[in-house]
């Protein structure tokens, strides 16, 4: 990895304008994340893509002077370097947030980013590999109580998952003024950016659920609008009595042959690995989504589709922990409050007492059923 010296010399002297960029890029991502503005307003859009343009050219300049490398260890990554790493997190969150209806390409370059970011992550030993896919030939059905093993794992993960959030979130809401105003010393700043990583990492594999999921919707969207374009255009029955395909010099001719211009494919900025990587890059962001990911779902839960993350996982935290809950433990708990309502001379409570008392002086221990019984 290049020092800092190295990168000083390779982005021509400009080492503190790269600190300075990406603060400006998260300073705008952290401003959008809270914004109320309107999501498809024109100045909400113009700070994602000013906040995009940060954050790109923050990474063509560590591209530039050679900051990563997949033969290092996270230990060996500087403090100072360390926060460039939430580069490819950072484009992914911002690129959920531009608004452009009709739009499958943002979903796929959003999917990039995160991918990129986990396999980073991965090469530095701060997250597991995915699993590998088992081929369909090998598949075996699986058993209904290999199903439940698994949801209740799953159910598990995401409650730790969702505890873990929350406890970074606290730490950083603690911590972040001081790390972006840089009054923060060395060992706080890292291990302010080493949890902002654990956190990108979980973050990112949900968004890549939620990513395959709108894939999914949307080219079925696509799917279903091009059978209608087929029918309009191919089935429709010519009122003239000519053949639909040989249309006369009407609105048909004029409909069908102007078409318009095909946008330009879009091109990630990623951090590269190699010379050839660097020489790939794309230019800006001209086509947009018709809602992020956290409004997709939102919707989708107003509507009853889907359940409230928050309340689900709120809701399965406390079933875990009073499942996992010692049994001596429940029964201590129980004798405490026994006592110190003795203690407190309840009236409930001493009525109770006494009830049972009158109850066990006229009904004899053993005087139960005897049906059947010699």
């Amino acid at each position: 990895m290049a020092d800092e010296n190295t990168a000083a010399a390779a982005a021509g002297g400009e080492d503190k304008k790269l600190s300075d960029i990406f603060l400006s890029g998260w300073n705008l991502y952290e401003e959008l994340d809270v914004s109320e503005l309107p999501f498809n307003g024109s100045e909400f859009q113009n700070k994602v893509k000013t906040a995009l343009g940060h954050f790109e050219e923050a990474t063509v300049i560590v591209n530039q002077v050679g900051m990563f490398s997949p033969n290092e260890l996270i230990d060996e990554v500087s403090t100072d370097s360390l926060q460039f790493m939430l580069l490819p997190y950072f484009l992914g969150k911002l690129t959920t947030k531009i608004n452009n209806p009709n739009s499958t390409e943002i979903l796929d370059l959003a999917e990039i980013y995160f991918k990129d970011h986990l396999q980073r992550c991965q090469e530095y030993e701060l997250c597991e590999a995915p699993k590998g896919t088992v081929q369909e030939d090998n598949k075996v059905e699986k058993s209904e109580h290999r199903e439940l093993m698994e949801a209740a794992f799953n159910r598990n993960d995401k409650i730790a998952q969702y505890r873990k959030m929350k406890e970074i979130d606290e730490y950083m809401g603690r911590m972040r003024a001081a790390v972006q105003n840089k009054t923060a010393d060395d060992e706080v700043r890292r291990e302010f950016f080493l949890k902002y990583l654990d956190k990108s990492i979980i973050d990112s594999k949900h968004e890549l659920e939620s990513l395959c999921m709108m894939q999914k919707l949307s080219k079925m969207r696509i799917a279903r609008l091009a059978g209608g374009e087929a029918t309009t255009d191919d089935d429709t029955p010519s009122t003239s009595g000519k053949p639909s395909g040989s249309r006369g010099h009407g609105h048909g001719h004029s409909h069908h042959h102007h078409h318009a211009p095909k946008p330009k494919p879009l091109q990630p900025f990623i951090i590269t690995r190699n010379a050839t990587q660097k020489a790939v890059f794309g230019l800006g962001y001209p086509s947009l989504p018709v809602m992020s990911v956290d409004e997709f779902y939102q919707q989708r839960v107003d509507e009853g589709i889907f359940p409230d993350a928050e309340k689900s996982a709120k809701i399965n935290q406390a079933q875990a922990i009073a499942a996992a809950r010692d049994p001596n433990e429940k029964e201590d708990e129980e004798k405490a409050v026994e006592d110190q309502l003795i203690e407190e001379d309840d009236p409930e409570n001493l009525a109770r007492m006494r009830r049972m008392d009158e109850y066990k002086d006229v009904v004899r221990r053993g005087d139960g059923n005897r049906h059947n019984r010699s």
